[in-house]
This record gives structure tokens, C-alpha cells and sequence, in this order.
């Protein structure tokens, strides 16, 4: 997971750190394995078209978790791939212009 994050990071993914969901007193419910990349797509889990992600479902390194019903809350910018991989995070790309 750390390799896919600093190579995402490289890339120009931002990494943000986010408050735990609950305070972190419980943790998200990862009882459904993510089977197929467009199962996420139509949970509105989250969209993505990424190598690394579909590698990651293939292998079984994905669960789908529930959208929290309040936004996440920025606790500061990821510095590191090991922080974003042992914390709760959300990754954004850089804006284009088109």
C-alpha cells in the first residue's frame, strides 16, 4: 500500500489527513469486500479509473465502506505515504485547466 501511495504522490496526488470518523472510537464497517471496481462506481463509493486501484481490487485489498453523512474535516496535509497509509485520508489530484 505505501508503494502505491508515494507513487501516487510522485504523480501529483495530494494526500490529506482527515479526523477519524466517530472520534475514532469506531471503525469503519469493511464487512463487504469490493469485488469489482464498478461495483464502488455504483455505491457512489468513490470514482476512480486507476491501474493501482483495479490491481488492488483484483487482489483483494479493497473493502467498500459507507460515505460518512458529514464531510470529512482536513486535520493537515499528508507528508508522508506511511502516515496516509496508517490513517484515515483522503487523496485529491490537482485541478486542470481546460
Amino acid at each position: 500500500m505505501v508503494e502505491i501511495i508515494e507513487r501516487k504522490m510522485k504523480a501529483g496526488v495530494t494526500f490529506f489527513l482527515i479526523e477519524p470518523r466517530m472520534g475514532g472510537l469506531v471503525a469503519p464497517d469493511t464487512s463487504k469486500q469490493l469485488k469489482k471496481v464498478k461495483d464502488a462506481l455504483k455505491h457512489r463509493a468513490l470514482s476512480m479509473k486507476d491501474q493501482d486501484f483495479e490491481a488492488m481490487v483484483a487482489e483483494g485489498k479493497a473493502e467498500l465502506v459507507q460515505t460518512p453523512a458529514a464531510p470529512a474535516r482536513t486535520v493537515r496535509k499528508a507528508c508522508t505515504a506511511r502516515e496516509v497509509a496508517t490513517r484515515e485520508s483522503v487523496g485529491v489530484q490537482q485541478m486542470r485547466g481546460g
